[in-house]
C-alpha cells in the first residue's frame, strides 16, 4: 500500500473531500421520511467508515487526529466511534525499500559500519513511522524506528484542514476560540511526534526524571540517531493480551507500577507520556512495564499540576465553589457560568469517580460498573457541554489517564489508588462528598 504523504496539496484535497462528503450526508440525513433512528445510525456508520479509511491511508497527523477522536467514544455517536476505533489497530507497514532511502540519506559510512544487519520485515507500524529489528556490529540487539516520508511536512496543513471541517460540521459543542486552542495544542504535539530529535529528548528526560521501580525505558544509541531515525536498545516484553492472563498478584504489581509512574510524571517530572496505545507498553513477569514511543510527551507547568491537586481535593471534600474556581483558573469554564449552575454535576462526578476510588484501600479496575456509571452521567448531562471549555494544557494528560484506565481495566488490576495519590498531595481519604 503506497503511503499518501507526499505533497500537502493532495492530502488537503482528500481531507477536504471527506469533509464535504460528511456535510452532504448531513443534509440528506435531515430530509424527512423513513425510520429516523435507523437512518441516523447508518449516517454515522457511513461517515465513520469514510473518515477511518481516508485517515488510515493518509497516516501522519491526519490519522493521529482520528486516533485521538476515537478515545472520546463516550461523547461520539456509537456508529462513528466504532469506525474510528479501527485507527487504533496496527497499521500495515510499508516495504523496507520505501524506507531505505531515509537510511541512505542520513547515515554516514562510519555509522553504517556499526550496523551488522537490519530485518527488512517491520515488527510494528503506526501513524508516523515503523520499527525494524537490527543487530549492531558488537552483536547487541536494537530496534530502528523510521519516520514515513513526508509526514513531518504535512502536519500543519492536515491540522488546519481538520480544524476547518470540525468548525463547519459543528461536531464539537464548543465555540471557535475553544476549537482553536485545542487544535493549537494538537498541532504542537503532532509536530513533536514527527520530530525524532524531540522524541529522543523526551526519552532522555523521562529516563532521568521519571525513573521508577518497575518501569523500563529503552536506551538510545545516540550515535546512530538522526533526522527521522531513532535507534534504541531492544526491550522485550509480553503484550497486554498475554499479560491479562497472568496471576492476579502479578497483574496487581503491574498496575501499581503504572499508576505510580503516571502520577509521578504528572506531579513530579511534569512531563506525561501521552500516547497510551496498548502497543506502546510491554509487560514482564518480573512485574516490570516496558515503555515505548516517546513522540507525544506533554510538558506541564508546576502551576497547572498544583491546580489539579487543589481541584481534586476540593471535589473530594465537596467544596464546589473552590472546585469551580480551580477549574476556571485552568480555563475550563465558559464566561459567566457559576458554580451553582454546575453544582449537581460536580457532585455526581465526585461521587462516581473520587469517592469510589477512595472508598477502599484497593480499587478494583476490573469493576465494569465504574466506567459505565461515569458514561451514564456524562450522557445525561450533555446539555451542560457549552458551560465548559476544553483545557488545552490537560487535553493530552486526559488522553494518558484514559489510556491508563483501560490498561488497568484489561489487567483487572487491584491498586491502592488512595495511597498512590496521597504521595502527591491528593487526599482521597480526607472526606468525601456524602
Amino acid at each position: 500500500m503506497a503511503i499518501k504523504t507526499r505533497g500537502t496539496g493532495g492530502r488537503s484535497t482528500r481531507i477536504l473531500g471527506v469533509g464535504l462528503r460528511t456535510l452532504g450526508r448531513s443534509v440528506l440525513n435531515r430530509l424527512p421520511g423513513g425510520d429516523r433512528v435507523q437512518r441516523t445510525a447508518q449516517y454515522w456508520a457511513d461517515v465513520g467508515e469514510d473518515w477511518a479509511r481516508t485517515l488510515a491511508e493518509l497516516r501522519g497527523a491526519a490519522m493521529k487526529m482520528g486516533q485521538l477522536a476515537s478515545q472520546y467514544a463516550d461523547v461520539l455517536p456509537p456508529a462513528l466511534a466504532e469506525q474510528l476505533r479501527k485507527l487504533q489497530r496496527s497499521v500495515e507497514p510499508l516495504p523496507f525499500s520505501d524506507m531505505q532511502p531515509l537510511l541512505d540519506a542520513q547515515w554516514t559510512p562510519a555509522q553504517r559500519k556499526r550496523i551488522r544487519s537490519v530485518d527488512p520485515v517491520a515488527i510494528a507500524a503506526a501513524s508516523i513511522g515503523q520499527v525494524h529489528r537490527a543487530v549492531l556490529s558488537n552483536g547487541a540487539p536494537v530496534v530502528i524506528k523510521l519516520r514515513y516520508p513526508g509526514v513531518d511536512e504535512a502536519v500543519d496543513s492536515d491540522v488546519e484542514q481538520l480544524r476547518r471541517i470540525i468548525g463547519l460540521s459543528k461536531l464539537l459543542p464548543v465555540d471557535g476560540e475553544a476549537i482553536d486552542l485545542v487544535m493549537d495544542e494538537v498541532r504542537d504535539r503532532f509536530r513533536e511526534e514527527t520530530d525524532y530529535g524531540a522524541e529522543l529528548a523526551h526519552l532522555k528526560y523521562l529516563r532521568k526524571h521519571a525513573k521508577l521501580p518497575g518501569i523500563v525505558y529503552p536506551k538510545p544509541v545516540e550515535a546512530l540517531c538522526a533526522d527521522g531515525i531513532l535507534v534504541l536498545s531492544e526491550e522485550s516484553g509480553a503484550t497486554l493480551e498475554e499479560a491479562k492472563t497472568w496471576p492476579q498478584p502479578l497483574r496487581d504489581a503491574l498496575g501499581l507500577a503504572l499508576c505510580r509512574w503516571v502520577t509521578h510524571e504528572m506531579f513530579v517530572a511534569l512531563a506525561v507520556h501521552a500516547d497510551p496505545h496498548p502497543g506502546n507498553f510491554a509487560f514482564r513477569e518480573s512485574g516490570d512495564v516496558v515503555i515505548y514511543d516517546f513522540g507525544c510527551v506533554k510538558r506541564l507547568t508546576a502551576s497547572v499540576a498544583e491546580q489539579v491537586v487543589l481541584l481534586l481535593n476540593a471535589a473530594q471534600q465537596a467544596r464546589w465553589q473552590d472546585l469551580h474556581e480551580h477549574l476556571s483558573a485552568l480555563g475550563g469554564i465558559s464566561e459567566g457560568v457559576t458554580a451553582e449552575q454546575l453544582m449537581a454535576f460536580y457532585e455526581e462526578l465526585a461521587r462516581l469517580i473520587l469517592w469510589r476510588l477512595g472508598e477502599a484501600e484497593y480499587f478494583d479496575f476490573g469493576d465494569t460498573r465504574f466506567i459505565e456509571d461515569i458514561r451514564g452521567a456524562i450522557k445525561r448531562n450533555l446539555g451542560l457541554s457549552f458551560k465548559f471549555r476544553p483545557v488545552s494544557d490537560l487535553l493530552f494528560v486526559l488522553r494518558a489517564l484514559s489510556g491508563l484506565y483501560w490498561t488497568l481495566r484489561a489487567l483487572g488490576a487491584r491498586v491502592p489508588v488512595t495511597a498512590v495519590l496521597a504521595q502527591h498531595g491528593v487526599n482521597l481519604a480526607g472526606g468525601n462528598c456524602e
